[in-house]
């Protein structure tokens, strides 16, 4: 998921990627749902509203733009051209205060439904807003947001529900009739490497007693990634009695560092969580479960692989293998992929390699530049225009690739000898599944509590639909992580490996009582 660094368009890029919530039309939304962006924030419990949860917005220090800090929640379902959909919320404010609402897409334009002034007080009411479709709207396109940039006190916002229409007073009543939170969200904040502290959520299920509960620890992949890229899963897991914790990457959100996409030091991050939420009395410390995608999924077992109270990891397109043979591999099989020939793509990948070897020595700055233009040189004889080739080098030659002495994973799934689950997508164009299940199964050879999947037909962002499995298609086909075969395999699987020593009865449903459809492999000999 990667995020622009304009911070209005940052917020929009987000909200596009979260997953949207899994509920019925005319359904309240719980607290937890609530993305908050440009100020500090807390998930708090309050008895005064429906669901007893709110989520408190402190002021800006100085005031910025509207827009420049507050909320935001999708908008689950399409809308039709013509189509009304209303907006009713629970807020208030410490003293009374004026804010924006407003319902509307994302960049470039920020077309709007609707821009409503709304006059907040110190006790909690009900708002409700009402916007047009101006055309055809796909799911997940547009977003409530509650802008408080210009506030100068704290406001607290409370769940949501979106009805079709213009609704009458019976139908805002019944979308918060008797309306339970299914979730606790607790607001985490640690400490990691000096000046280093990370903000996360922590969130623990109702209704399955007061714990210690099972924790997945969800890690987030490569790019400028904060929380909410789990909500498909998370709900899943904590429907099924398993806390989740999700956190801003360093120098990200409202995690203080500077951001840099740094192996070791994330790791280091993972690690430090892992320590900070076996000393919370809510959590189980021998029942917690490493999820990571992508580069998470490198992560995941790098921690696990020192830290022998793990009690599972689950990798989502988990990069396999160890130091710069893995990166040349990677840059093989990914422009083999892409349809181009082995005569033109081996002297690429050499070319490659002796540039990132190189940045790994520490070479002077008049071979680097060499280097790099023997590279490029490489990519248009094998077809790419200058911009292109050029535009790839950029990709290559970055600050990650010249530590790739860093990456073991290989070897991390190697040491490993508890439950580990390794999921790949077939048309994942950046984990190419054909090269890295293959490799997966190596490295776990040896652990008979490991199990690698290939879903047929999901991309690098498991989602249903993909065509290409190109980044193009993430807006277009919903929730990032959110296909129900990959959330299936991976709750009903941590379900197992995470119920108590006792041994209680594993359901063949989910927690809300549904069965989910079975996950289709390329592979019938996946352990």
């Amino acid at each position: 998921m990667i995020v622009s660094a304009n911070h209005h368009a940052s917020f929009f890029a987000l909200l596009a990627l979260l997953p949207a919530p899994v509920l019925a039309q005319s359904s309240a939304i719980e607290v937890g749902r609530w993305q908050p962006y440009g100020a500090r924030s807390t998930y708090q419990r309050d008895a005064r509203v429906p669901g007893d949860g709110a989520l408190r917005i402190e002021p800006r220090r100085a005031a910025g733009e509207v827009w420049s800090s507050g909320a935001g929640l999708v908008i689950p379902d399409p809308l039709r051209a013509g189509e009304h959909v209303s907006a009713v919320f629970w807020a208030r404010a410490e003293r009374p205060v004026r804010v924006t609402a407003t319902m509307n897409g994302a960049a470039p334009a920020y077309t709007a439904l609707t821009v409503s002034p709304i006059d907040l007080t110190p006790g909690w009411r009900r708002y409700t807003i009402t916007g047009l479709a101006p055309k055809d709207l796909p799911a997940r396109s547009q977003s409530l947001t509650v802008q408080t940039g210009q506030a100068a006190v704290a406001v607290s916002l409370g769940p949501v529900a979106f009805l079709p229409g213009e609704p009458d007073a019976a139908s805002v009543r019944n979308a918060f009739a008797g309306f339970r939170a299914r979730s606790v969200a607790h607001d985490v904040r640690i400490s990691s490497d000096p000046g280093v502290v990370l903000a996360g959520t922590l969130r623990t299920p109702t209704g399955h007693g007061t714990g210690p509960f099972a924790l997945a620890i969800l890690i987030q992949g490569h790019g400028p990634n904060g929380r909410g890229g789990y909500g498909s899963l998370s709900d899943r897991l904590l429907a099924d009695g398993i806390a989740t914790l999700e956190y801003d990457k360093r120098g990200i959100g409202a995690s203080t560092g500077v951001y840099e996409e740094d192996i070791a030091a994330l790791t280091r991050d993972a690690r430090a969580w892992v320590t900070a939420m076996r000393r919370r009395p809510q959590i189980d410390g021998r029942r917690i479960a490493l999820v990571g995608h992508s580069q998470g999924g490198v992560i995941a077992p790098a921690v696990a692989a020192s830290d022998p109270m793990i009690k599972a990891v689950v990798t989502l397109a988990g990069s396999v293998g160890d130091g710069l043979p893995y990166l040349r591999r990677a840059i093989h099989n990914q422009m083999i992929a892409a349809g181009l020939a082995e005569a033109v793509v081996a002297p690429v990948v050499d070319a490659a390699g002796t540039l990132l070897q190189a940045r790994s020595d520490g070479e002077d700055a008049e071979t680097i530049a060499r280097l790099r233009a023997a590279l490029t040189d490489r990519f248009v004889a094998a077809g790419f225009s200058r911009p292109r080739a050029e535009a790839a080098l950029s990709m290559i030659d970055v600050r990650e690739a010249w530590r790739a002495e860093e990456m073991r994973s290989a070897s991390d799934l190697r040491a490993l000898q508890i439950p580990v689950l390794a999921v790949f997508g077939s048309k994942d164009p950046l984990v190419i599944a054909s090269d890295e299940a293959p490799e997966a199964r190596r490295a776990l050879a040896g652990n008979p509590r490991a199990k690698v999947v290939v879903l047929e037909g999901l991309s690098h962002w498991f989602q249903e639909g993909a065509q290409t499995g190109g980044a193009e298609e993430v807006p277009k086909l919903g929730a990032n992580l959110g296909s129900p075969r990959a959330v299936s395999l991976a709750g009903d699987w941590l379900r197992a490996v995470l119920a108590p020593a006792r041994g209680n009865h594993v359901r063949a449903t989910s927690g809300a009582g549904r069965k989910f459809p079975a996950v289709a492999t390329l592979d019938r000999r996946d352990r």
